[in-house]
């Protein structure tokens, strides 16, 4: 039995295998790479390497084993249909017997188009009959902080947000969600909507970049216009 992490040297990935090293033995975690070189690391640890890839099904054949606990990291190639890149991989771990697939969802309550592949995804994992946990992860904290560049030049943080609040957490604390769902028991056909303890507005971000940079950094609240309204550019 292994525990299968897709996407592994992915930015969520590497943390998700990093505190599985710290769980299990190495032996008993296999990550699932498009690059095998990327995850050299990985291999002088002892983890296993299975090269594989979302828009290749053949490719995932002998990838999982009965008994095994799979994490199905959500693909980024939104250009390519990310439902049907997922689906070879629920197809694969049904065909396999897996004890239980795991798959990095979006919140429930998400409306957006983002959400529209997540859900149609969720929807393949309940009708394919695999055991299943949907990892409902909310917003990362480092959607923000690795593109602090304009707000740091411009001193100003703009976004169409309003008062509007959210609970973001950090790729780590995501992925020590999933960690516990791989390494833990009564976690089978559940649903988790995960996200940071305390919500915090761009107002209170703008302040703590200030803090933390000694800038003044403002709050630009914009508003978006609506579809009637005409282009600067018609």
């Amino acid at each position: 039995m292994s525990i299968v992490v897709t996407g592994a040297t992915g930015h969520l990935g590497r943390h998700v295998v990093e505190q599985l090293l710290e769980k299990v033995p190495a032996e008993q975690i296999t990550a699932v790479v498009r690059t095998p070189e990327k995850a050299a690391d990985f291999a002088a640890k002892g983890v296993t390497i299975a090269v594989a890839d979302y828009n290749s099904p053949e490719t995932f054949d002998k990838v999982f084993a009965a008994g095994d606990k799979v994490l199905l990291i959500s693909g980024n190639e939104f250009d390519k249909g990310r439902p049907a890149q997922h689906q070879v991989v629920i197809d694969a771990a049904k065909a396999a017997n897996v004890a239980l697939l795991a798959y990095t969802s979006a919140p429930g309550s998400l409306t957006a188009a983002l959400a529209d592949d997540h859900r149609a995804t969720e929807e393949a994992l309940l009708a394919s009959g695999v055991t299943y946990s949907l990892l409902r992860n909310g917003w990362y904290n480092e959607n923000y902080t690795e593109n602090l560049a304009p707000a740091l030049e411009h001193g100003a943080v703009v976004q169409a947000a309003g008062e509007g609040r959210l609970s973001s957490a950090s790729r780590a604390d995501y992925a020590a969600a999933a960690v516990a769902v791989l390494t833990g028991e009564g976690h089978e056909n559940t649903t988790y909507e995960l996200g940071g303890d305390e919500p915090w507005g761009f107002a209170e971000y703008a302040a703590e970049l200030s803090r933390q940079t000694g800038k003044e950094i403002a709050y630009n609240a914009v508003t978006t216009p609506s579809p009637s309204t005409p282009s600067s550019r018609s």
